[in-house]
């Protein structure tokens, strides 16, 4: 395998349940955590982005926005509603959801427990997404950089 190639990687559910939480640093983009658990820069990886985004019980919920990457969401507990493009639609767990780039998205929380999903983005890293939230204009679009 010649150096550069880049290796497997797998985690563990302690590595993932140790992940360090992440939020906007704002909380106008909603009441929403996420864990990365690969992108480039933070884990020996390329091409693809991805982590575990949480919305609380009851209120938790990602504002709608866009981004230019696609991303894929696959619901691991609980039930909410994604909204793509002004159209609703129900999710719980089991639930798989691809959402074109530039789409606008958002997620809420419906149930009476966390609303989690594995998210995946068509990038080498978490840094090259930038959220333009619907009630922004363009020069206002948020390049993420996560609270601890």
């Amino acid at each position: 395998m010649p150096a550069n190639r880049v290796k497997p990687v797998v985690l563990s559910p302690a590595t993932i349940a140790s992940a360090r939480i992440e939020s906007f640093p704002d909380p106008s983009g909603g009441i929403v955590t996420w864990k990365t658990l690969f992108s480039a820069g933070k884990s020996p990886t390329d091409t693809l982005t991805t982590g575990i985004g949480t919305c609380q019980a009851k209120d938790g919920h990602l504002k709608c926005h866009r981004h230019t990457q696609a991303e894929i969401y696959h619901v691991i507990q609980g039930r909410g509603i994604v909204t793509i493009d002004g159209e609703e639609h129900g999710v719980e767990k089991g639930s798989v959801v691809f959402i074109p780039g530039d789409s606008e998205h958002g997620i809420r929380n419906i149930g009476e427990q966390d609303l989690m999903w594995l998210y995946v983005f068509a990038t080498d890293k978490f840094e090259d997404i930038v959220y333009r939230f619907s009630e922004e204009k363009a020069p206002d679009a948020l390049r993420l950089k996560p609270k601890l």
